[in-house]
C-alpha cells in the first residue's frame, strides 16, 4: 500500500516507505567553468545534475543504508519528478520528543550500474 503525502504517494522497491510527512526532490548540477582566455567574462555549462529524495515518514522503518529499488514518486501535480530508476538509500534518521511522534528521514540517490 502506499501511503500519500497531500494525494502524492512513494514507493520503493514496489512497497510502501511509510506514512508520509514531506518529500523533498533536490536536483543540482556544478557549474562546469568552460570561459576561454579571450573572454571577457566568467562561462560555465550545467555539470551532470545530482540526484536526491528525502522522504520523512512517521514512526520506524524497516529500510537500511544500501537497500536498493526502483524508487516511483506519484506527486499530486507534478506528474513523477523525483522518480529514480535504480536508487540506494545513503542516509537514515530516526528522531523523536515527548509527547510526539517517531519521524524517520531516508534518503535516495540514484545507484551505479
Amino acid at each position: 500500500m502506499a501511503y500519500d503525502f497531500n494525494g502524492s504517494t512513494l514507493t520503493f522497491d514496489s512497497a510502501s516507505v511509510g506514512r508520509l510527512r514531506s518529500l523533498d526532490f533536490s536536483s543540482s548540477g556544478a557549474k562546469v567553468d568552460v570561459t576561454d582566455s579571450a573572454d571577457s567574462e566568467k562561462k560555465y555549462e550545467a555539470g551532470i545534475p545530482d540526484l536526491s529524495l528525502t522522504a520523512e515518514v512517521v514512526g520506524g522503518t524497516s529500510l537500511s543504508i544500501g537497500d536498493s529499488g526502483a524508487l516511483v514518486v506519484a506527486w499530486t501535480d507534478t506528474g513523477s519528478l523525483g522518480s529514480i530508476t535504480s536508487a540506494v538509500v545513503t542516509d537514515i534518521s530516526v528522531s523523536g520528543s515527548m509527547d510526539g511522534e517517531i519521524l524517520s528521514t531516508v534518503t535516495f540517490v540514484p545507484l551505479d550500474g
